[in-house]
């Protein structure tokens, strides 16, 4: 889309809106999805994550360092003792819910107890899966037991967690299927949740806007600003033309657009950062359509096929890394011996003709099975993703696969996605604070048990890697074994990697007190909390250039 009709989407798309989301002492950000559910629980896009992650106090917060961030935490210490397998939650005595009831022990035990329910849609089970009991020693303290030592326990199970109102969700036993049943058609509570966290939903109309406000009842420091505003806009390009219009004051810009970002009218600086994310091709394995998955050698040529190069420099305009295994480069505990893929379409050709895979006219033949499948993005409403799904496609046929695209609107791609309805999907996947595949390709990890393997991967010697990594008596042991998976997995290849990415935004030149956060589940500077002005605007007027 070119930018000029950008501008007029942008502009069709103020009205009544507008007045309502532009106040003093606000920030309006945008994106191009808005938030499906208010509940951590049933909540499948990444604004939803964001806005929850603001509405609710973490058990554990994580800073963009990738460790603990007490300050913001509800469990302000944590002591681990009896060789790693004994955690004691210290918690805040003054936080309360916005409803007024205070937020203890029993609201604790209950959350961690619902999050490792399977069946409910966003279950964090695998992340517990070594959890043996969770009890509260008294109203402030809880005792969690692991049945061994966890090395991402810390991070990555108590750090997801967002503790949720025990005596409002709670009507059966909360590992049982009918409180998950509850809690997942509970469309009152997804949309007007009571919440605990420093901002509080002052209004939401669905793919329009969304605002919060600073929440009274709070137990920490309060926000600086009034009130921040959430915009939805149809295109990722539309995006640069709000801020452009003086729309908007913050929001990502898509890479195509990175180049002229110094263009944009107002007051604005770019910033970058490296985000936590790898963007990868997944196969669904279950379809039987595709069954040419199952061998590593069609998904090492894919590898060597696309042209990876053109995609860091052309389309991502320099900002990001390309990918050979599950880690990005930046990553502490990456793996630099891993196998790598540089673009070379002729020994892709040639891996596939030595794995049966023939030529016949434009497309590769094995056993009366034709090497071809449709590969779903979030295209339609993403420009970049649909750029690179044509380089793919394009880069793929050049050696003898046809792959057909299926473009939709974001929130239907993640729907789709969730629910396992796809071939072969281009996705990007936000990586734990603590290294852990465990949910996302370990056989026993499907959505039934509570994981996130909606591909269905599975192969046993990676299981083992996994497994073994996760539970590891010790770091160096946690090390060994992770690079192990790195390396099974960059030539067993549950998915195609592709790239990890740095994020690009742009803020006003006077916004202080974001975080550049790698684990930012949405493409935003963070730590919302903490936003402010230096030297304001007077209300009313913008800067212009």
């Amino acid at each position: 889309m070119s930018i000029v009709a950008s501008l007029v989407l942008a502009a069709a798309g103020c009205g009544a809106r507008s007045a309502e989301t532009r106040q003093p002492n606000m920030i309006v950000t945008a994106w191009i999805a808005g938030p499906d559910s208010f509940n951590p629980l049933t909540a499948v896009g990444s604004a939803a994550r964001m806005v929850n992650e603001l509405i609710y106090t973490p058990l554990l917060a994580i800073g963009p360092d990738l460790l603990p961030r007490p300050q913001t935490s509800l469990a302000y210490r944590i002591d681990i003792t009896d060789g790693g397998k004994r955690y004691l939650l210290h918690l805040r005595r003054n936080a309360r819910w916005s409803d007024g009831a205070p937020l203890t022990s029993k609201d604790v035990v209950f959350s961690l107890l619902l999050g490792n329910n399977p069946n409910v849609l966003e279950s964090s089970a695998s992340d517990f899966k070594l959890m043996t009991s969770v009890r509260a020693i008294d109203r402030y303290t809880v005792e969690i037991r692991l049945s061994s030592p966890s090395p991402p326990f810390l991070e990555n199970a108590l750090g997801e967690t967002l503790p949720l109102p025990e005596h409002i969700l709670h009507r059966y036993p909360p590992g049982s299927e009918d409180e998950a049943k509850f809690v997942n058609a509970d469309a009152d509570f997804a949309q007007n949740p009571v919440i605990s966290g420093p901002w509080r939903i002052v209004r939401s109309v669905r793919d329009s806007y969304t605002i919060l406000g600073r929440n009274p009842r709070y137990w920490g420091p309060k926000t600086k600003l009034d009130e921040v505003a959430f915009r939805v806009y149809p295109q990722q390009d539309s995006l640069y033309a709000a801020v452009d219009a003086g729309e908007v004051d913050v929001t990502d810009i898509a890479p195509n657009l990175w180049r002229i970002h110094n263009r944009l009218r107002g007051d604005h600086k770019f910033i970058t950062w490296p985000w936590n994310v790898t963007f990868l091709l997944l196969p669904n394995y279950h379809d039987a359509s595709i069954a040419w998955a199952h061998d590593p050698r069609v998904k090492q040529a894919m590898m060597y096929a696309i042209d990876r190069d053109f995609i860091k420099a052309g389309i991502m305009s320099g900002q990001a890394d390309i990918l050979n295994g599950p880690l990005p480069s930046f990553s502490p505990h990456y793996d630099s011996r891993v196998r790598t893929y540089r673009y070379d379409p002729a020994r892709a050709r040639a891996i596939l003709d030595a794995a049966g895979w023939k030529l016949q006219g434009n497309i590769r033949v094995k056993d009366g099975h034709e090497l071809r499948f449709t590969l779903k993005t979030g295209g339609a409403t993403d420009a970049v993703a649909s750029n690179i799904a044509e380089l793919i496609q394009a880069n793929l046929r050049a050696v003898g696969m046809d792959c057909t695209l299926e473009n939709e609107e974001l929130q239907t791609f993640f729907e789709d996605l969730h629910n396992s309805r796809f071939q072969v999907a281009l996705r990007g996947i936000i990586l734990p604070a603590y290294p852990d595949d465990y949910r996302s390709y370990d056989s026993q990890q499907t959505r039934a048990a509570g994981g996130y393997n909606i591909g269905f991967y599975a192969n046993p010697q990676v299981d083992r890697a996994i497994e073994a990594a996760r539970s590891a008596p010790s770091m160096a042991v946690a090390r060994r074994e992770l690079d192990r998976y790195q390396e099974l997995a960059a030539v067993d290849l549950p998915v195609i990697y592709l790239y990890s990415i740095r994020l690009g935004a742009v803020v006003p030149s006077n916004l202080a007190g974001y975080d550049l956060d790698p684990l930012a589940p949405a493409a935003l500077p963070m730590g919302l909390q903490f936003w402010h002005r230096v030297n304001p605007p007077a209300a009313g007027k913008r800067s212009r250039k």
